[in-house]
């Protein structure tokens, strides 16, 4: 039992203690003590009705969000709202870890439908869901995924929960750097922070976020005035400590953020990049291409994690990941199959299905070689 649904045990158990002296008092003066028991019945129904169900979302999620405001207030949500609600939840969070695992792996990974976010559930008042990270899936389909990578994962996306405690109109507060020591982690979830708290034209007025370790106490929401403080704060989020150039190929952007993520990076291996108005255009190609950047960044140790980018330039052509690569293979037997099948075919000579193979593998590298 989780730590949320022994609360709500422990209100219960209060509550039938109450009505147990209750009905021996009611007893002992010679009253029926059926006749007491209905506040109580009631306080238990609203208990179980309101609280149980949440409890157990909350245990049984890595993340639950509360949504509420006039769109939810005292009516069924509709399905459209559920559907938006749900996929700016999913966008944020899969981006948040999908960052992690780059930054922690060095390569791009593409998410798989198999490790995608599950609905653990949905509970009245409000419009509350619960999602789930699943671990064993996770390994299965990303083996280069470890565990502590997982869970880092995890963490990060609790800790979006966190971000509303450290936000003042002022902008952040001194603690939030101790609890994100690295600069790229703590970049990543403000972002998603940012994006997830709601606006003033949703019809939602808060969004609170209950991480399973909660232990049952109420959470700090994201608003709509937070989201505007939220978005000042990202768009000078590099508390500098020295600067440089680096080079590394760029395996994820988000261009709504104005963010890149550049891999490969000698002795430092991932950085996340803040890039300005000027390079908006520029970034929209840069996927998987090398390059070289230059500006202020932050430190975790002594190693570079988060960049404000001052100048930036494409130093090499697109350059394939492991992922791509299997792609590209499976792609390739794909084509050559019938044609190595066609050498058992008599009226096929085999120097002629060679022939007509080694014309096929040149064709598809010429074509590579324009893509590049």
């Amino acid at each position: 039992m989780g730590a949320w649904t022994e609360t709500v045990e422990a209100k219960a158990r209060i509550i039938h203690a109450q009505m147990a002296a209750a009905r021996a008092l009611a007893e002992s003066n010679g009253h029926d003590p059926d006749a007491v028991d209905g506040p109580y019945l009631a306080l238990l129904g609203q208990l179980y009705r309101e609280e149980y169900l949440f409890a157990q979302l909350v245990d049984d999620s890595d993340l639950v969000a509360r949504f509420e405001g006039p769109a939810v207030a005292g009516k069924v949500p509709t399905i459209n709202l559920v559907t938006t609600m749900c996929t700016i939840l999913r966008k944020q969070i899969h981006g948040v870890a999908k960052a992690i695992i780059g930054l922690t792996t060095d390569e791009r990974l593409r998410w798989p439908a198999a490790l995608d976010l599950r609905l653990s559930g949905m509970a009245p008042g409000s419009l509350v869901v619960g999602v789930s990270i699943q671990a064993d899936e996770a390994q299965a389909t990303l083996p280069e995924v470890s565990e502590p990578t997982l869970k880092a994962v995890r963490e990060a996306v609790q800790s979006v929960s966190a971000i509303p405690r450290h936000v003042h109109e002022g902008g952040l507060d001194n603690e939030i750097y101790e609890h994100f020591p690295d600069p790229a982690v703590r970049d990543t979830v403000l972002v998603a922070a940012g994006e997830l708290a709601p606006t003033r034209q949703s019809g939602i007025e808060r969004l609170s976020l209950y991480p399973p370790d909660s232990s049952g106490t109420k959470a700090q929401p994201l608003t709509p005035s937070l989201r505007r403080v939220l978005r000042g704060v990202v768009s000078r989020a590099v508390r500098a400590t020295g600067s440089g150039r680096f080079e590394g190929v760029v395996r994820a952007i988000d261009l709504d953020a104005r963010r890149f993520e550049i891999r490969g990076v000698a002795d430092v291996g991932a950085i996340r990049c803040i890039y300005g108005e000027d390079y908006k255009k520029q970034a929209k190609g840069l996927l998987d291409a090398r390059v070289a950047v230059t500006g202020e960044y932050e430190v975790q140790g002594r190693r570079p994690r988060l960049l404000q980018v001052s100048s930036m330039e494409v130093i090499g052509g697109r350059e394939r990941s492991k992922t791509e690569d299997s792609a590209e293979q499976v792609r390739m037997r794909a084509a050559i199959a019938p044609l190595i099948g066609a050498v058992h075919d008599e009226s096929l000579q085999a120097e002629d299905s060679s022939r007509r193979i080694a014309e096929i593998l040149a064709e598809k590298h010429g074509r590579s070689q324009e893509a590049h």
